[in-house]
C-alpha cells in the first residue's frame, strides 16, 4: 500500500488513489434513545461562560495535524502538520474585533453594512465565468477560499494556512454552492405550476439542472493592499451542475449505477487538510422525491413529494432519490468528483474537517430537519474519505453512537446491510439511540478548542421559534472520543437580538460570526416580529463586546446571508446573499430589486466581497 508523505501543496499532477481498508470497529455501549428539543434548556449562560465556551479564559488549545491523503489520479496533497484548511489557526494570533455600533433589525432592501465596511459584487446569477458556455448558477450558497501557490504558476492549492504564502497569494479559487432553483426570478420567469404558473417546459428544466451545482473560480489580486477580482484569464473555471456525472466512490452500485446523473441541492460544505471540497446534498427531495417503501423494479410508482415542494423537474426527468443525499468530494482543480457513500445520506448543511492524533480524518455534520441527527465520521485511512466508521450523537447521554450494521442488533433488525444503513443514516441514527434535534444546520470547529459549534435552526413544532447555538466538546480534546460534553452556548430570541441561527464560521482569533435563517413567509411576523431581515451576527471573542451577538450585516428583503468565508489573510470576507425577493408572486411586482435597486429590476442572488472588517 502507497503511504504518501505530506507535501504542503495540492498539485494537479498527482499520485494514484490509496485503496482504503475495511470499516473501523470500536464498540459502544448501548442506551436507550430520548428526544431533547434544545427549546428545553435552562442553560443561560453568563459572560464569563460564554468566554470560557470561545476559548478565551485559559482552554487548552487542542489541534491536530493534517495528514496527506489523494482522491483520484488527478489529486495529491496535505497539509503540514498541525494545519489544514479546515480550521486551522494562523501563525499569528488572529485579529480581536473592534467596538463598532451594531446595526438594528432592519427592513430595507438592501445589503447593509456596520459602518467602516464595504461590499462590491463578485459575481451574480447568469454571468459567464470561463469561454465554454458556463455560467454563475442560482441561489449561491457555501463558499471556499482555496489560496493558490506563486511558485506553481497557481496551479496548486496551498493548504497549510498558517503560511505566508497562503496569505500573500495573490491568486486562488473560490468555490461556491448553488443550492436550488427558483423559477419565477430565473432566466425562463416560470416558477411552476405550485406557484401560479404553467408546467415548466423540458428546456426549463434543463436551465434549473445547469443552474445548480457549484462553480469554481479564479480570482487575483495585484497585491496584499488590493482587492480581489475575477481573473480574466477564465480557462480554470468550471461548473458542477444536475447533469454532471459523478461516480459513487469506491465503485459502490446504488440501484444498479455506479454513478449518479449530477449533483443538486447544494447548500453547505467544508474544505478538507488536503484541499479537496465537500458539497452536501441537502434538501435533494425537492428534485427527484424520496422514496416510500421497498425498493424494487416499479420503484417510481412509490416515490412521493412534501406538500408544495415537487419542482416540477419530475414531468420531464426521473433519477432514483437514492442517488442524492451524499456529500460529494471535488478536486477544485479538475473537478474530479465522487460521493461519500460511506458517510451515510441525509439532509446535510455541511461538512467540517479535522484530523485525528493518528492522522485519520474526522467530519462532523448536522442533519438539517426537524428530527435530524448530529454525525461524525471517521475515515479508515489518513487523506481519504471513501471509507470509515459514522457516528451519530446520543446527546441525551454524551456518547457517539456508532451505525455499523453488522455490530448493532438494533440496526440488523431494521435494515438488509450496510448499504441500506447508509441509505437511511437518519432512521438508522434514531434506531441505535441518537437524539432528534432542532435543525442541526451550520456547523464549524474553535480553532483553539477544537470544540465543535452546532446551529439548532428552530423547531415549531416543539415551542422552538428562536433556535439555538450548541457546543460540543469531545472527551480529552479528542475527535476519536467516544463521549462528549454539550451545553447550549447561545439561545436566540429577543434578548439576544438574533433568531433562528444559520452558517457558522469562526475566525483566526476564534470570534465566531453566524448568519440567520427565518423563512420568507414568517420574517417580522408572529414570534419574528420586530426582529428585521435575516442578517449576519459577529460575537467577540473579546474586548468590552465579548460574548455578545453584535449584527454586523442586514441582508435584502426575502434573503438570506449565507456561506461567511474569510480570505487566508482575513482582509476580505466573502459572503453570499441568497434568493432576494424570494416571497414575489407570479404576475405581481418583484418584492426585492437587489442587487441593481432600480425600479422594476430582478432581484438576482450574488456572491460579495466585504472590506473594511472591523478588526481592532
Amino acid at each position: 500500500m502507497l503511504i504518501l508523505k505530506t507535501p504542503r501543496t495540492l498539485d494537479v499532477q498527482g499520485f494514484e488513489c490509496i485503496k482504503a481498508g475495511p470499516f473501523c470497529s470500536v464498540k459502544l455501549c448501548k442506551s436507550r434513545a430520548r428526544t431533547i428539543s434544545m427549546s428545553q434548556s435552562s442553560f443561560d449562560p453568563n459572560r464569563r461562560e460564554l468566554l470560557k465556551f470561545l476559548g478565551v479564559l485559559g482552554t487548552a488549545a487542542l489541534w491536530h495535524g493534517a495528514s496527506a491523503g489523494p482522491f483520484g489520479r488527478a489529486l495529491a496533497g496535505g497539509a503540514a502538520k498541525g494545519s489544514s484548511l479546515a480550521g486551522s489557526i494562523p501563525d499569528r494570533d488572529g485579529r480581536q474585533i473592534s467596538p463598532f455600533q451594531a446595526l438594528p433589525g432592519m427592513g430595507d432592501d438592501d445589503l447593509v453594512l456596520a459602518a467602516g465596511s464595504r461590499a462590491e459584487v463578485l459575481l451574480k446569477y447568469g454571468d459567464p465565468i470561463n469561454c465554454r458556455g458556463d455560467w454563475f448558477g442560482f441561489a449561491n450558497d457555501f463558499i471556499a477560499f482555496l489560496p493558490l501557490s506563486a511558485d506553481s504558476g497557481g496551479t496548486r492549492v496551498i493548504t497549510d494556512l498558517r503560511s505566508q504564502a497562503a496569505r500573500e497569494a495573490n491568486a486562488a479559487l473560490l468555490w461556491v454552492n448553488h443550492e436550488t432553483p427558483l423559477g419565477i426570478l430565473m432566466m425562463h420567469g416560470n416558477p411552476g405550476v405550485i406557484a401560479g404558473g404553467t408546467r415548466k417546459t423540458a428546456d426549463q428544466v434543463r436551465h434549473e439542472q445547469l443552474a445548480i451545482g457549484a462553480s469554481i473560480v479564479r480570482l487575483i489580486r495585484d497585491d496584499k493592499d488590493s482587492p480581489w477580482r475575477l481573473d480574466p484569464d477564465r480557462s480554470m473555471n468550471r461548473r458542477l451542475n444536475a447533469l454532471t456525472p459523478i461516480p459513487f466512490a469506491r465503485g459502490v452500485s446504488i440501484r444498479g449505477a455506479d454513478h449518479a446523473t449530477g449533483t443538486l441541492a447544494n447548500c453547505g460544505g467544508g474544505v478538507t487538510p488536503w484541499g479537496t471540497v465537500l458539497t452536501c446534498e441537502e434538501n435533494y427531495k425537492e428534485f427527484y422525491g424520496e422514496l416510500d417503501g421497498p425498493d424494487g423494479p416499479d420503484w417510481q410508482s412509490r416515490v412521493t413529494f412534501d406538500p408544495g415542494y415537487d419542482n416540477g423537474w419530475r414531468d420531464h426527468v426521473h433519477h432514483h432519490p437514492y442517488h442524492y443525499g451524499w456529500v460529494v468530494e471535488v478536486n477544485p482543480l479538475t473537478g474530479d468528483a465522487r460521493k461519500l457513500v460511506a458517510m451515510g445520506r441525509v439532509s446535510r448543511e455541511g461538512a467540517r474537517v479535522t484530523t485525528a492524533r493518528d492522522g485519520r480524518a474526522v467530519v462532523y455534520s448536522g442533519d438539517d430537519c426537524k428530527g435530524g441527527c448530529i454525525f461524525k465520521f471517521v475515515s479508515a485511512l489518513p487523506g481519504d474519505l471513501s471509507e470509515g466508521t459514522l457516528y451519530a450523537a446520543d446527546v441525551t447521554n454524551g456518547r457517539w453512537v456508532e451505525l455499523n450494521w453488522s455490530r448493532q442488533e438494533k440496526l440488523r433488525a431494521e435494515f438488509t446491510d450496510q448499504l441500506d444503513v447508509l441509505l437511511h443514516a437518519r432512521k438508522a441514527g434514531i434506531a441505535a439511540g441518537a437524539t432528534p434535534m432542532d435543525r442541526p444546520e451550520g456547523i464549524d470547529l474553535h480553532p483553539r478548542t477544537g470544540d465543535v459549534f452546532v446551529s439548532l435552526t428552530n423547531n415549531a413544532s416543539v415551542g422552538n421559534h428562536h433556535g439555538s447555538l450548541l457546543r460540543i466538546r469531545e472527551a480529552g480534546g479528542d475527535p476519536l472520543a467516544l463521549e462528549f460534553e454539550s451545553a447550549t452556548f447561545l439561545a436566540g430570541g429577543p434578548q439576544n437580538d438574533f433568531t433562528c441561527p444559520d452558517n457558522i464560521a469562526f475566525d483566526a482569533a476564534g470570534n465566531l460570526w453566524f448568519t440567520t435563517d427565518v423563512s420568507k413567509d414568517k420574517i417580522n411576523k408572529g414570534p419574528y416580529a420586530g426582529i428585521g431581515n435575516n442578517a449576519f451576527f459577529v460575537v467577540p471573542a473579546s474586548g468590552p463586546d465579548a460574548g455578545k451577538p453584535r449584527r454586523f450585516a442586514s441582508g435584502p428583503v426575502e434573503s438570506e446571508l449565507t456561506g461567511p468565508c474569510f480570505s487566508a489573510d482575513e482582509d476580505t470576507l466573502f459572503l453570499s446573499v441568497q434568493h432576494p425577493g424570494e416571497a414575489t408572486v407570479h404576475g405581481q411586482p418583484y418584492t426585492s430589486t437587489w442587487p441593481a435597486k432600480t425600479p422594476g429590476a430582478k432581484p438576482l442572488p450574488a456572491v460579495v466581497a466585504i472590506t473594511g472588517l472591523p478588526w481592532a
